[in-house]
Formats: structure tokens, sequence, C-alpha cells
């Protein structure tokens, strides 16, 4: 079986683009949950924007049906209280169509 957790970071960490809703629903809340940390590792690297992709994790997670909190804690880095209020911001963001 393996590690979900580790496998959705490592699928985050090469995805250039997030994963649809459809795409993501069959995988476990583990692995999606490794997958958001992934991608806006990457995300990060990329851009050189931490609060962008925090911003962007917290859409995908409301997005992905996984809680604020469990995910929030990925984004509590010392020194920086604003990657945390970017994932927020995102989780909150009223993306109604």
């Amino acid at each position: 079986m393996g590690n979900h957790f580790e496998r959705g970071v490592l699928a985050g960490l090469r995805s250039s683009s997030p994963k649809s809703t459809n795409d993501i629903h069959p995988y476990c809340y583990d692995y999606r949950r490794g997958y958001i940390c992934g991608y806006a590792h990457n995300l990060a690297e990329t851009k050189g924007d931490r609060q962008q992709a925090a911003f962007e994790a917290g859409l995908l997670s409301r997005r992905y049906g996984l809680e604020r909190e469990r995910i929030a804690e990925f984004f509590t880095e010392q020194g920086n209280p604003y990657a945390i209020r970017f994932f927020y911001a995102g989780y909150d963001a009223n993306t109604a169509s």
C-alpha cells in the first residue's frame, strides 16, 4: 500500500497545474492532503511567492473537501505570519460561479 501522504506530496511536487476535483476525488484524504502540500511547495519554488502558494493551497483545500485546520498547520512558519493568513484567505474565498 505505501504511504498515501508521501505519494500525494510527490505527485504535487511534479504537478505543473492542480488536479481537477474529479481527478483528485478518488484518492484518499491523506493523499489529497499530501498533494496540496507538494503542489504548494512546488508553486512557491517556481513562482518565488510563498503567499500566493498558500492562497492557492487554501483554494484547493476547500475545493478538494479537506478540513481547513488540518492543512493550515503546514503554513505556520516561524517569523512569517502571512503564509497562514493567505491560506485562510484562499480557503474562505467566495469562489461560487
